[in-house]
């Protein structure tokens, strides 16, 4: 691969607030471009804030400023460039937006409800941002009949029509920076998905296209017209939304890849289990593909066994990169470091099992009393973790501490970290925790724990759903907080080592290279 060639990394999505794949997928896109390579993120949802995200991913050091997002609907929209303002709506037009009714503001949001002659007409939304967010409509039945959407500027950008029964959309119609529509999509309001999408040329008054079956072929023609302005790109699907995208990019036109983040069989995650349904699509196109990128050499040795294709498989780990270095980076985290402090930086999800770790920090507060846990990230459990910590009395031990975006810096606080997921792609918090010399204690689950973590070396590794191993394993880190630093300094050493940000760029070019030849040679 040479420098000559864009590399194009197909997102749904990106934000502010990120989980491990998306963090990852920024660092590898700003790995490349650090190198010179042009990169590109591609987004495929509609979201109104992303000048706003390019800006503040930039400013906070999460981004390349070389690497260019694009998104689908600015495309069409035409409005690429739209800069954030800090031009609301607000106070000058709320009045005028009531239309002469009655305005209630709801308590603790920013957001007001407008009522006619009594009847409940709509529902006005300013968001965090004090900028006019959206607008909900009623009838005089209170079902909701449209969603209007409005940018940071003020500007109309998507009206919603919504089926009155089931609250959920059937129509969704897009319009530029001139109020003229320039898209239109046709929902099924029960399964939410896509049933038609008319795209729409403003100037002349005309339907350019539709089209009848889902939005794969919508996303696919307009990624191949940007894909076929340059010269042998390479497309690296990043999400398993994007896959049959990937699918559908014409083979001559660019390299294709499959890269995958997690496991690709559902629990309990033995090589021969049933495919995971959000990766049937990818398995189902493998054909369609030039290779594959996995985070582990155990993934891929299970891929090849069940599929074959030694040579379409590669592995291609995380790495970390050190910003601070030598004696220093030692004396931070040793000084920061609470002895008392069990740490977790996770999604709050099912797949998480985060309620393991304090059913199993009871247990550690019946012999350590004081011992302490601090559970950093948002998700869909978080009122049942909430909950389950009030109910096992554990309110002044364990901490749920929301969303950060440092989690070096949590990490250098405690005296070792806790992983107990039903199944991970990499386990890219555990490498994060052990680079910075902050053992893990984790089940033992494909895939990745069993490759960072040296079990007693260099962190310990319990087998799965054995809350009481999880529980005495903890409680060895706190009785022991000498040894289990010493042991994080190890673990330091040997992520520096294996996972290095100059291994990982040799081993993606190189796996690119292999997976061009392996195009040559089975495509030609």
């Amino acid at each position: 691969m040479d420098k000559q060639q864009p590399i194009f990394f197909l997102m749904n999505s990106i934000d502010l607030v990120r989980g491990g794949l998306t963090k990852a997928s920024l660092k590898q896109a700003s790995t490349f471009a650090e190198m010179g390579f042009e990169v590109f993120m591609v987004t495929f949802n509609f979201n109104l804030n992303y000048p706003k995200i390019r800006k503040e991913l930039i400013e906070m050091g999460k981004i390349h400023p070389k690497v260019t997002i694009l998104n689908h609907y600015e495309a069409l929209d035409g409005n690429m460039k739209l800069s954030p303002s800090r031009k609301t709506l607000k106070k000058k037009t709320l009045k005028e937006l009531a239309d002469g009714g009655t305005i209630d503001k709801r308590n603790g949001k920013n957001a007001y409800r407008i009522y006619q002659n009594g009847v409940y007409t709509k529902y006005i939304d300013y968001g965090q941002n004090d900028h006019l967010n959206f607008i909900d409509y009623f009838n005089e039945n209170r079902y909701r009949t449209k969603r209007e959407d409005y940018d940071p500027k003020g500007n109309l950008k998507r009206v919603v029509f919504m089926d009155y029964n089931k609250n959920k959309p059937r129509q969704r119609v897009y319009y530029n920076q001139k109020g003229e529509a320039y898209l239109s999509e046709w929902i099924d309001p029960k399964s939410e998905s896509v049933l038609r999408i008319n795209q729409f040329n403003p100037k002349k008054n005309e339907i350019v296209k539709i089209y009848r079956e889902g939005s794969t072929q919508f996303k696919v023609d307009w990624l191949t017209s940007i894909l076929s302005q340059y010269k042998d790109p390479v497309v690296i699907s990043d999400t398993r939304s994007t896959d049959e995208v990937l699918a559908g990019i014409p083979d001559k036109l660019a390299v294709k890849i499959w890269r995958l983040h997690s496991s690709h069989v559902h629990y309990p995650f033995d090589e021969n289990g049933e495919i995971a349904s959000k990766v049937k699509a990818g398995i189902e196109n493998l054909d369609r593909y030039d290779g594959a990128f996995v985070l582990t050499e155990q993934q891929r040795q299970d891929l090849i066994q069940r599929f074959g294709r030694k040579e379409f498989f590669h592995t291609i780990p995380h790495f970390h990169e050190y910003k601070e270095k030598g004696t220093v980076k030692k004396l931070l985290s040793t000084n920061k470091r609470d002895p008392k402090l069990a740490v977790v930086v996770s999604r709050l999800s099912t797949l998480k099992r985060i309620d393991h770790i304090i059913k199993a920090f009871k247990k550690v507060v019946n012999e350590i009393p004081d011992a302490r846990l601090e559970v950093w990230g948002t998700g869909t459990e978080e009122e049942k973790l909430k909950s389950l910590i009030r109910d096992n009395n554990l309110e002044e031990n364990v901490k749920i501490k929301g969303y950060t975006h440092n989690p070096d810096e949590v990490y250098k606080r405690g005296l070792f970290s806790v992983l107990t997921s039903k199944s991970e792609g990499f386990a890219l918090s555990v490498l994060e925790s052990t680079a910075n010399e902050t053992p893990v204690i984790s089940y033992d689950v494909r895939y990745g724990p069993n490759d960072l973590i040296q079990h007693n070396k260099t962190g310990k590794l319990v087998e799965d759903k054995n809350l009481d191993a999880l529980a005495e394993g903890m409680i060895e880190f706190f009785r022991n907080p000498e040894e289990t630093k010493e042991m994080g300094i190890r673990g330091a050493e040997f992520i520096s080592n294996e996972y290095s940000k100059e291994s990982y760029k040799k081993k993606f070019l190189s796996s690119i290279a292999k997976v061009e030849e392996y195009k040559k040679n089975t495509r030609d």
